[in-house]
């Protein structure tokens, strides 16, 4: 009679121990008693009557899940195939164990779905353009889906979207033409900044025969600088400053004769013939004009010497 009420209190003891379960700080655990919710259970240790009751653990961490190779086509008829990521986490876990068989494969095809559905809303050039609008929205219309199960959604996002090949060609086609579009607008809008600078360049040169002459200089050291020969005729550019400086000339002897004529002739009373402003202002610029012609010719003179 010993050994058998010793070898109950053996089944007894290992009944109760298998008993026995540990609940982690990040999980939920459902309590069922004869198959009815009888309550949750604290994280820690815990015992549970095997065969009567039974624990339902519930992980109320965030889960991420993959959507691979979601074939979908876009509302201008184009085929993609979309990889896509899902977040999501158990808000209730009553819900989740009593409203869903299976809540994460629930979540997936739920995801699946509404993908599809808001993809083949959207044309190619916004889903590729804007992803994350598309992602929102897909992520609201399956939040309001699943928030009955006791889950939430914190995020969707769209991973890859494959197009292809022909379309992959003509997206590429597009950006180098648009690449090309943008080169020529900007080496036309450079072409017309330079040409701005050389005008104002040429402006202030003209103005300066000095100036002038320092670029010219500037020039040859350039050229001299490699070793191509380059034979420069210094007395050339001078040829037209002599054919300026006989033009002034004659004009001026022509002024001075017109200006002969006018006098009265001797026993006549004197009168005195003004100039007008234009006239005026040609004789300064030609007695300008020679005194310039003068300077420039003594320079290179001078050069021309001790050369």
């Amino acid at each position: 009679m010993l050994p058998v009420l010793v070898t109950l209190g053996l089944l007894l003891l290992a009944y109760l121990l298998s008993g026995f379960r540990q609940i982690n700080q990040w999980e939920v655990a459902l309590r069922f008693t004869l198959g009815k919710l009888s309550g949750r259970v604290a994280p820690g240790l815990t015992m549970f009557l095997p065969g009567v009751q039974e624990l339902r653990r519930i992980d109320t961490r965030m889960k991420n899940r993959d959507l691979l190779r979601q074939m979908v086509i876009t509302r201008d008829n184009v085929t993609t195939m979309i990889d896509a990521v899902v977040y999501y986490r158990v808000t209730d876990p009553e819900k989740a164990t009593l409203a869903v068989e299976n809540y994460e494969a629930a979540v997936k095809d739920r995801a699946k779905v509404v993908l599809r559905d808001v993809v083949g809303e959207t044309r190619l050039d916004e889903l590729l353009a804007h992803r994350e609008e598309v992602a929102a929205k897909v992520r609201a219309q399956v939040e309001t889906a699943v928030s009955a199960w006791g889950l939430h959604v914190e995020t969707i996002g769209l991973q890859d979207v494959q197009l292809p090949p022909q379309m992959q060609e003509v997206l590429a086609k597009v950006a180098i033409a648009e690449r090309d579009r943008r080169y020529v607008v900007i080496k036309s809008e450079a072409d017309v900044e330079s040409a701005k600078n050389f005008a104002e360049a040429a402006s202030i040169l003209s103005r300066s025969p000095g100036a002038m002459e320092l670029r010219r200089f500037e020039a040859l050291a350039n050229l001299s600088q490699g070793n191509t020969k380059v034979i420069f005729d210094l007395a050339k550019p001078y040829d037209d400053v002599r054919r300026t400086a006989a033009a002034i000339a004659e004009a001026s002897n022509s002024e001075d004769l017109s200006q002969r004529r006018r006098l009265p002739h001797p026993g006549q009373q004197e009168h005195h013939v003004p100039m007008d402003a234009q006239a005026q202002r040609e004789a300064e610029a030609i007695a300008e004009a020679q005194a310039v012609l003068e300077t420039e010719e003594a320079e290179r003179r001078g050069r021309m010497g001790s050369a």
